[in-house]
């Protein structure tokens, strides 16, 4: 077993290492499908562990020897996300379990984030009265592509955020093992909100936003975020239709 503990958290070390045997059936399950998340308290913090399914033949050898693994890369992206400025859970730790020589198992510790909200809630109650959201986020996009971070999974589901009392917006990216750094082109920013939100209409205004704070045409901008975006929800809808047959089928 490899065990990349954060220096920052020595105290949990046994706890770290006892996860492959205690995941199971200790914690409370958040999220379960291809991947499982559980959060667990430990004197007196939470924590977020996350447990990676086991990968296929060629992804075992791909991540064995030729690339890293989900789970190192969730931990190495935190960490760098975190000097350069933008929010994400603190990282603590990352196990990799080998079998037959490839990797196996995999798990990524995180601290738990705090904030309550999810920007999921845009895919249903729309624009009106939260106005000052979407410009925070438009704001928090362009300062996340300006930086040059390509999150290739910037979904609502990824995107938690607090409102505080002074009337601040705060924002916290998770699920980071699919991103890259690089200098983004016009193109490059506008089709990463293809996935945002599944409403058309939220995704005119955020990139509008967009495009004004980076001093962009508005409407060239939204017309070609909007062919990522019809394209991506186009794959999804089929997928689900395709899922359906299948399922009336069998």
């Amino acid at each position: 077993m490899k065990l990349v503990l954060n220096p920052s958290y020595r105290r949990l070390e046994m706890f770290i290492k006892n996860l492959p045997l205690s995941f199971p059936t200790l914690g409370e399950c958040i999220y379960k499908a291809r991947n499982e998340l559980r959060k667990f308290s430990y004197e007196g913090q939470s924590y977020v562990v996350k447990s990676y399914k086991i990968p296929l033949f060629v992804n075992r050898v791909a991540y064995t020897f030729f690339r890293s693994g989900k789970a190192r890369r969730a931990y190495e992206y935190a960490l760098k996300l975190r000097a350069m400025g933008i929010e994400t859970p603190a990282p603590v730790a990352y196990i990799e379990i080998k079998r037959g020589g490839l990797l196996h198992r995999s798990y990524f510790v995180s601290e738990n984030c705090p904030y309550p909200r999810m920007m999921r809630e845009f895919d249903y109650d729309g624009i009106i009265g939260r106005e000052d959201i979407l410009k925070a986020f438009a704001a928090f996009t362009v300062d996340l592509h300006e930086k040059g971070v390509l999150h290739l999974d910037y979904s609502s589901g990824n995107i938690l955020f607090d409102k505080r009392d002074d009337g601040s917006i705060a924002f916290s990216i998770l699920d980071l093992n699919r991103m890259r750094f690089v200098t983004m082109t016009p193109k490059m920013c506008l089709a990463n909100f293809n996935r945002f939100c599944h409403d058309e209409a939220v995704v005119r205004y955020v990139v509008g936003e967009y495009a004004r704070l980076r001093g962009w045409d508005e409407t060239a901008s939204i017309d070609e975020a909007l062919i990522s975006y019809h394209e991506f929800w186009t794959r999804v809808e089929r997928k689900e239709l395709k899922r359906r047959r299948k399922s009336l089928a069998s």
